[in-house]
């Protein structure tokens, strides 16, 4: 008798011990299952952060680059590649496909020669023609100018801000005059005070890049 005693002792304690482990296995299971599901949702609070940072940051660069006396807050410096009128459909779809869709993707890829003679050879685009869509590019950035605006400055030798930045606006304002007459870009020419300012943003943004 003592002995089935005994052994029904051992086995209740057995059973007993079974259910404390399994106990703790399982709360150890849910509190794993618990932490996956907080880390996951800090992860994915994190991403938002981290995307709402950036977005933020491109904002103060945006608001960075308007002049005190220059565009209202509506400005941007980046355009869809449709702006530039000559690159054909198919020529889109391949610089969509290397993650090229606007006018500073363009213009930040092609930051060298090499850069341009390589995304020529990609393409199937001579280079030169490249570098006069990253000039347009370039301009489209400063403000109140427009696709035809920049396209009659690229005409007149103006390919970057560099170019832009050393110019004086009466000057620059017969040039584009006797080269509108040539090409018949623009039906309405801006004044020597439009780009004046254009002059002074050219300059301002290359101050802020230094």
């Amino acid at each position: 008798m003592s002995y089935l005693i005994q052994e029904i002792s051992l086995f209740l304690l057995g059973a007993f011990v079974i259910g404390v482990v399994y106990g703790w296995v399982v709360r150890g299971i849910r509190a794993q299952r618990d932490l996956n599901t907080v880390l996951d949702r800090h992860e994915q609070e994190i991403v938002q952060l981290r995307n709402e940072n950036a977005s933020l940051v491109d904002r103060v660069e945006q608001l960075e680059l308007i002049p005190a006396n220059g565009a209202g807050e509506d400005w941007q410096d980046e355009y869809p590649l449709t702006e530039i009128k000559d690159i054909e459909a198919s020529t889109l779809s391949k610089l969509t496909a290397m993650q090229i869709n606007t006018t500073k993707d363009l213009w930040k890829f092609c930051n060298n020669d090499d850069a341009i003679y390589d995304l020529a050879e990609k393409i199937g685009v001579e280079d030169f023609v490249i570098q006069r869509w990253v000039s347009i590019s370039q301009l489209l950035r400063i403000a109140n100018i427009e696709a035809d605006d920049a396209i009659l400055l690229e005409a007149t030798e103006i390919y970057s801000l560099e170019d832009f930045s050393t110019q004086r606006s009466v000057r620059l304002v017969e040039k584009l005059v006797k080269n509108n007459q040539r090409e018949n870009i623009l039906s309405e020419l801006p004044d020597e005070s439009k780009v004046s300012g254009w002059i002074e943003h050219a300059q301002h943004i290359l101050k802020l890049n230094r």
